[in-house]
């Protein structure tokens, strides 16, 4: 330690949940694109790919491979929730720490007085 006092860590008042509130639609953008523009994609109609596709495989690969990237969207807005959550349940506690700590503080105070 260089002997400079510490200044701590601040967050301003409403960071986490400005946060939390910009991120939201995020999620649920993602999760509308995999249901909007990939599931629409998923399934092979009418000859598809072609016998020819369906005897090499080919079409049973491409529908595997959409319901894959489906299901990949899918988590992705989930885990965008998952954040947007986080960054909720942290102001929270950052607020509940804050508040604790002016606490001790007030009441240090009050018996150095």
């Amino acid at each position: 330690m260089d002997g400079t006092p510490h200044a701590g860590f601040r967050v301003e008042e409403g960071t986490y949940d400005h946060y939390a509130r910009s991120i939201d639609p995020v999620s649920d953008d993602v999760r509308q694109a995999a249901d909007r523009h990939v599931s629409p994609n998923v399934e092979l109609s009418g000859d598809g790919f072609s016998v020819m596709g369906e005897e090499s495989g080919f079409s049973d690969a491409y529908v595997a491979r959409m319901r894959d990237i489906q299901q990949r969207l899918s988590r992705l807005g989930g885990n965008w929730q998952a954040m947007s959550d986080a960054a909720r349940r942290t102001s929270a506690n950052y607020e509940a720490v804050e508040s604790e700590q002016q606490g001790t503080i007030e009441r240090l105070g009050k018996e150095l007085a």
